[in-house]
């Protein structure tokens, strides 16, 4: 219950860095359609909806203040969902938003460390295919001191939904 509503909770705050593809092809005229280069998106999905997310690359691609707004825009659209789905749950289910929403959202970091941690995840080629989202879920478990097994786990399983290549080895050390 508690990994549908932080995936309910990601899709609903993410509608800024999350185009849904319901395999409709029909266009609207009343606004142009923006595109993205395949490079620049992720294939995932979610129940029976397939969606694209915005990876490492849309993200390297922005400058630092940018950066921060995504993340800011992140924590409100968590916040926005939290709210307008409040009195929509039962009660029992509250509780369980009320704690996704803390596990997902900044408290004591800054909106600058959390980019600063996504950063750092992007540094490593075999990540850029990781969504903005998912990206900002392990940089907030980072964070948070997270032990560094369980964040191992979470990058795994990341790049095995995602069917992302593992990292190369890094470098041996010569002996002298």
């Amino acid at each position: 219950m508690k990994q549908l509503i932080s995936t309910t909770l990601i899709l609903l705050l993410a509608s800024g860095t999350l185009a849904a593809r319901n395999g409709s092809t029909q266009k609207s005229s009343a606004a142009p359609q923006n595109t993205i280069p395949a490079s620049m998106e992720t294939l995932g999905t979610v129940g029976q909806t397939n969606y694209r997310w915005e990876n490492g690359n849309v993200w390297i691609s922005l400058s630092d203040n940018a950066r921060i707004a995504l993340v800011i825009g992140i924590e409100q659209g968590i916040v926005l969902s939290v709210r307008e789905n409040w009195n929509a749950v039962p009660k029992a289910v509250q509780a369980d938003l009320e704690e996704t929403a803390g596990r997902l959202t900044v408290n004591q970091a800054t909106f600058t460390q959390l980019a600063v941690s996504i950063d750092a995840l992007y540094l490593q080629q075999a990540n850029l295919g990781i969504p903005i989202v998912d990206a900002y879920e392990y940089a907030l478990m980072a964070l948070k001191n997270t032990p560094k097994d369980k964040l191992e786990r979470f990058l795994d399983g990341l790049r095995q939904t995602y069917h992302l290549p593992a990292p190369p080895p890094p470098p041996r050390e010569k002996k002298h």
